[in-house]
């Protein structure tokens, strides 16, 4: 493992949606030397759009990834979606140096995995799910109210690295909250969870947060999808249990009422919805351990219709 010796100066985020702009704003406006990382058409894309993040212009540099030699980073951050993480990683390739550490804030379960092995052995790549924010894009224009918090580490946590250190400092200063838990695993599958139930149902009911926080047919289908979840987990060696839905209540009341989550605005804005890593996951999972998954194959096949994939 890497031992990082100096405080985070530099930041490369990968993807300028709603929650890239929101953490680069954070970075820039607390004088970290933060850039987007892109390439070609992309990259010009991004140097010619007027984003502004709360209405505030944001003024991040946008490096061409070919050309990026000469600049390192010490934090890379992933935020974009699953069908854009292979060229990512392609992208991120091009900044990393031995020391460079690696928070990815995509859903799922397994892009730490993926960037791990797409970049080799030089960064140090920590587990991290992204909790409570409400970052929406419109166009050029990204708004928030919440920035939520950014959960992160090893898998075991009983110590705090210099790594997990040093990325807990960065945070701080950008002004982000975070937690690095004892068992991160544990964390991951318990957003997958959440994901799976909250998003997917957000998005074949065209439902706001709203619609979830009392009983009802909207909160019944996200427990149905969760439920799934949780027996899938189970069969991995992960505990998910009456506690961890609790939790996710509770989080889940303090939302507001009129909120989308990010599958829900992908569906209105007729974009590709993330379904394959979340029901998809699931019912592969049901399929390896002989689990029936009658829900999640239901919203795999109406998101897979409504978005015109086969």
């Amino acid at each position: 493992m890497n031992v990082v010796t100096h405080p985070i100066e530099r930041v490369a985020v990968i993807g300028a949606g709603a929650m890239g702009g929101m953490y680069a704003a954070h970075f820039a406006r607390a004088g970290f030397d933060v850039r987007f990382i892109a390439r070609a058409d992309r990259a010009r894309i991004l140097r010619d759009s007027a984003v502004t993040v709360n209405g505030e212009p944001l003024r991040v540099p946008v490096v061409d990834a070919d050309t990026a030699r000469s600049w390192t980073a010490d934090l890379v951050i992933f935020a974009v979606k699953d069908r854009h993480l292979r060229a990512a990683i392609d992208e991120a390739a091009m900044v990393v140096a031995p020391s460079t550490i690696v928070l990815s804030v995509l859903n799922g379960l397994d892009s730490e995995e993926r960037i791990a092995t797409g970049l080799g052995s030089a960064p140090s790549v920590l587990l991290c799910v992204a909790m409570a924010m409400d970052a929406e894009r419109a166009g050029d224009d990204i708004h928030f109210r919440q920035a939520g918090r950014l959960v992160f580490g090893h898998e075991h946590n009983d110590e705090v690295s210099p790594v997990v250190r040093a990325v807990q400092d960065a945070l701080t200063r950008a002004g982000l909250e975070w937690e690095t838990p004892p068992d991160m695993r544990h964390r991951l599958w318990w957003k997958f969870m959440v994901n799976v139930g909250i998003n997917q149902a957000s998005a074949v009911l065209d439902a706001p947060y709203g619609a979830f926080q009392h009983d009802g047919d909207a909160r019944s289908l996200m427990a149905a999808l969760v439920d799934e979840v949780i027996d899938v987990a189970h069969a991995e060696g992960v505990d998910l249990g009456p506690d961890d839905v609790d939790a996710w209540h509770r989080v889940l009341a303090g939302q507001p009422a009129e909120g989308r989550t990010s599958m829900h605005q992908d569906v209105v804005a007729g974009r590709p919805t993330e379904v394959e890593s979340f029901g998809g996951r699931v019912v592969e999972l049901g399929r390896r351990y002989g689990i029936p998954t009658p829900f999640n194959q239901a919203i795999v096949w109406v998101l897979r219709a409504r978005t015109g994939r086969a």
